[in-house]
């Protein structure tokens, strides 16, 4: 293989076209996303690239070239897989599993073809995003399962980046996001020698504490983010910044942000052989959900709540920390809550969660989906938070 190194990127949302592409441009490589959006496709490949658009600070406008984009269904991903210095996915943790499914015949035939190892990294809000793509590719490729930490390998990447936006424009495909790039990658579940390890992708900190730096991401931003998009929906907010305004949204997500942190530094202590990890400021947190030249929709951040009320996820995960650690999580309990009544109209995934709720109520489906028993103290504390919000009824 002669020229740049190129990335096969599985995706071509807000991750993989508002960070990866242009760290990647930036370090001198060429990029292919893979996508099911033939008006995406067509955009990125009519120009060759797309724009970025980063916030924070002054607004900076940005031309990324060398990036194509190829469809899912398309015949040349075995040959683009073969050909790939580095391989990524980012598609959310509900599609990487077919995901995986889609890229393992593309895996096995550079395997057998021409021999050659290669790494992936998983850009997913999710501590199982390696599991997931792993028993992906397993499910259709039984034999990849002994090259899996052979001669494939799979890390998740934790990323702190807020990407708001992804337009088709008459100028070409374009990302808003603001101005955070910090980026950790498992580097103890990739094969050594290969990129990212090589150094040849500047911007990625490869870490081996991988699992504490998910865990942080997930519960020290994500989870007053997340917040913030619930009360303000049921605030009849449509941005983030306009749900940051209101003097009570703010002060609750302060208090999440605060009862996260606490949680987070109890699961390290607790935990033998963690590495101490410097503290972010809730200041400067807080002011990334403030920004408005984001502009971020709240059916973005929102959406998808069943997931996020997961037992390991930004919520739930966070609770059930502080309860262990000897404080009741009175703030994440009313974010869980105001996540249990979310009922936006445009979220498949949240009407079937009301219709879960008004079916079995909130403590079953607090034990179904966040594997809460329906009688331990955090359980009665989120149902009683619900009960209240909806006695008092709603913006919507």
């Amino acid at each position: 293989m002669t020229g740049a190194p190129r990335c096969l990127v599985m995706g071509a949302g807000r991750v993989a076209g508002g960070h990866f592409a242009p760290l990647l441009e930036g370090a001198g490589w060429k990029t292919t996303l893979v996508c099911r959006n033939g008006e995406v496709r067509e955009a990125i490949n009519e120009g060759g690239g797309l724009w970025l658009r980063t916030v924070g600070g002054g607004a900076e406008d940005r031309w990324v070239g060398g990036v194509s984009a190829v469809s899912r269904e398309g015949t040349e991903l075995a040959n683009l897989a073969a050909e790939a210095s580095l391989v990524a996915t980012a598609v959310g943790p509900t599609s990487l599993r077919d995901v995986g499914r889609t890229l393992a015949p593309a895996l096995r035939h550079r395997l057998e073809t021409t021999g050659r190892p290669v790494n992936v990294i998983a850009f997913e809000n999710s501590p199982r995003s390696a599991q997931l793509f792993a028993a992906g590719i397993i499910e259709a490729e039984p034999a990849l399962a002994r090259e899996v930490g052979r001669r494939v390998g799979i890390g998740g990447a934790a990323l702190w980046r807020t990407v708001s936006k992804r337009d088709i424009t008459p100028e070409g495909m374009r990302f808003d996001a603001n101005r955070e790039d910090d980026c950790y990658v498992d580097g103890a579940s990739l094969v050594p020698g290969l990129p990212p390890l090589d150094g040849s992708v500047p911007g990625l900190t490869l870490v081996r504490s991988f699992n504490d730096r998910m865990v942080e991401k997930l519960w020290i931003f994500n989870a007053g983010h997340a917040a913030a998009a619930y009360l303000g929906w049921h605030a009849g907010c449509e941005r983030l910044d306009e749900a940051m305004e209101q003097p009570e949204i703010c002060d609750t997500v302060t208090a999440v942000v605060e009862e996260a942190g606490a949680a987070f530094k109890f699961y390290l202590d607790s935990r033998p052989g963690s590495e101490p990890i410097p503290p972010h400021s809730a200041e400067k947190i807080l002011s990334l959900y403030l920004d408005p030249a984001l502009r971020d929709p709240i059916s973005r951040v929102g959406r998808e709540p069943r997931r996020k009320l997961g037992h390991d996820d930004r919520l739930i995960g966070p609770a059930v920390a502080a309860t262990a650690a000897g404080f009741e999580p009175f703030a994440l309990a009313g974010a869980a809550a105001a996540a249990l009544g979310y009922a936006e109209p445009n979220d498949p995934q949240a009407l079937d969660l009301q219709r879960e709720v008004s079916l079995l109520g909130p403590d079953e489906v607090l034990a179904t989906v966040g594997t809460l028993d329906r009688h331990d103290e955090l359980t009665r504390l989120i149902s009683g938070r619900f009960r209240e919000r909806m006695s008092r009824g709603v913006a919507r």
